[in-house]
This record gives C-alpha cells, structure tokens and sequence, in this order.
C-alpha cells in the first residue's frame, strides 16, 4: 500500500460515522383517545407511537402539555411495548419496559438505560398513566415527546437532554415534537370508587393433560382491591386460589379434564362490590396425545464389511516406507533403552 492510500485509508476510519437523525415523519402517532380517568386508575392510554427499525431504543422522555399536575394529579406513567394482541392491552397483556421517573428542574418525566430491541417492521410503544388519589377534577393530561435537545450533544441520554436516543445515535425528532392531540379528562364522579377490578390469565396454549394449573392476575382500579376472582370454564364458575395479595396472583387446579374445545374467562370484584362485567377470555384446545406401540423387538440387521479402497501403486510404496520409517524408530527405541541399561550398570 503506498503512503498516499495509506494516509486516506487511516483519515475514513478516523472520521466520525455519520447517523441520520429522525424526523416527525419518521414516526407513526397512532393516537391515544379522548377519555375520562378517574382516581386510582391505571393502564391509561395516553400516547401511542411506532419507532422505525431497525435499531434499539436506549432513553426517552415526554412532557406533560395538559394543566394536571406531575406528582400531585399524576402518579407515575408507564412506558409498554405491544406484544400479543395489536394495540394496547395493558396489565399482563402487554410488556412493560419501566416506569418514567420525573425530572422536576425540566418538569419532563424519562426512563433511561434501555435495551429495548426494534425490528426491522418498527417497534409500537405505548404510554399509560395511574392517577393519584387527590385528584382535581377536570384536569387533563396531553403527552407529548419534545424535539432532540442532547445537550452536551454526545449523541447520549443524560439527565436535562429531551427526545429519543436510540443505540445508532439516530435520535430525534429533530425538526419538532411529537404530540398526541387528543387529551384524557381527569373525572371524579363521586367520593365513592365506581370502577371495578381487572382480572387477567396469564396461562396460553392448548391443554394435552388431564390435570393443568390455570394462572392470571388482578388488580382493581379506584383505589381498592379484589375481593375475590373467578374462572369461567364453559359457563360454569368455580372460586380461583389466591397466590399473592388480595388476588394479585392467583390459581385454579383443572382437573380431570376431557377432550374438547373451551372457552375460560374470568370476572373479579372489589370490596365494594363493583363488579367486573367482562374479563378477560382464552380458548384452549384439550387433545391428548396418541398412545405409543411398544415397539416389536427385531433382530440387529448385521452391517455389511466396509472394504478398504485399492491403493494406488504410489500411495503403496508411500505406506511401505511409513511402515519402514516406524520399525526404524522402534529400533532405535530400543537401542536407547540397552544404551541406558549399560549407563546405569557402569
């Protein structure tokens, strides 16, 4: 290589790696609806979005744009990825990535330090909001992901930077924010908890046993907590076992199980007896594998011999000579040995 391609060569792989930043137009905002939210709700939809792949999302933040106020109307957001289901689900049915923490000198709430992969077809987050006990009445919450401000411009998230900071450093928007122009009222209808708990199930798949442990979750949403969660199998309900606290976690043992086809649902309800109207639902399959034939014992089918391949007169005399050059090293072998021997009788 002559100094010149040498010298141009060393330049390319010292220059810095240029990234394309990322548009508004880059992302799809696939809106999360106007709604009222009451006090002590969770998994509130307040912002959906999809990040173009391929890539992996490591920090983002989003702003509060409505008049309820952080920490005082707000509890926390939550950031989700989709998974099962297309769209938003929430407890159990979606991931949840973390929750945001806020950052009260830029009145922004971010989560950080992420591995979150993006596919090449994008990746659709989601952001939920739990409203706090003390609540205002009327408030309203409108997030929005403010335009890229990498302060100290290092291409990383820190603490006071605004935007979306992907593995890559194609971070953004960089030619303005990302809102989701509608807005969730905050409402209190009355001083008593009007909204019922959510039951979930956890198990998936198709049953090929007689016995199988049916799980899920629950949660209630205005503050209190379930009283009790039942399954449905088939329009009959039986009582579930608690395996966490006031159904957080629960069970329910199915035993002696026939073939067919089944619908499971479950409903729940909190001390307050608000109950659950629709919960969730699972079809499963029940098929029980065939029996296997005890194989017939047969007797070894016998190998026929391998035969060696005819040499080659070369290959011949090449062989010849290797087992020439070994009698050789045997000998000498044991001319060593009786050299040895006469050493030791001296």
């Amino acid at each position: 290589m002559t100094k010149k391609y040498f010298i141009i060569t060393l330049a390319l792989l010292l220059s810095p790696i240029l990234v394309e930043a990322m548009n508004v137009s880059d992302i799809t905002i696939n809106e999360a609806p106007s709604a009222y939210f009451y006090k002590q709700e969770f998994d509130k939809l307040v912002l959906d979005i999809t990040i173009p792949g391929s890539d992996s999302l490591s920090a983002i933040t989003i702003k509060n744009e409505g008049n309820a106020v952080d920490r005082y109307d707000i509890d926390k957001f939550v950031l989700w990825k989709d998974a099962g289901q297309n769209g938003f689900q929430g407890m159990g049915k979606d991931e949840e990535i973390g929750d945001f923490e806020y950052d009260a000198n830029n009145r922004i709430w971010y989560v950080k330090d992420l591995d979150v992969v993006i596919p090449e077809q994008g990746l659709r987050i989601f952001v939920s909001v739990e409203v706090a006990r003390g609540m205002t009445n009327g408030r309203y919450v409108q997030i929005k992901i403010p335009e890229l401000d990498d302060v100290d411009n290092d291409g990383n998230f820190d603490i006071g930077d605004f935007g979306i900071f992907l593995e890559s450093r194609n971070n953004g928007p960089v030619d303005g924010s990302i809102i989701n122009s509608a807005s969730q009222t905050l409402k209190s209808s009355s001083t008593r908890d009007n909204s019922s708990p959510v039951s979930i199930i956890d198990s998936t798949g198709d049953v090929t046993t007689e016995s199988y442990t049916i799980t899920g979750q629950s949660r209630d949403q205005g503050g209190s907590s379930p009283a009790w969660v039942k399954v449905e199998i088939n329009n009959v309900l039986y009582d579930v076992e608690d395996t966490g606290t006031n159904y957080s976690t629960w069970k329910y043992e199915w035993e002696n199980i026939t073939e067919g086809t089944y619908t499971i649902k479950t409903q729940s309800a909190d001390w307050l007896n608000n109950i659950e109207t629709e919960g969730d639902s699972i079809t499963v399959i029940v098929d029980f594998p065939d029996e296997e034939e005890t194989p017939i014992d047969k007797p070894p089918v016998e190998e026929p011999p391998v035969e060696e391949p005819e040499l080659t007169p070369e290959e011949q005399i090449r062989a010849q000579i290797k087992e020439i050059q070994e009698q050789i090293i045997d000998l000498l072998n044991q001319l060593i040995q009786i050299y040895l021997q006469e050493l030791d009788s001296i």
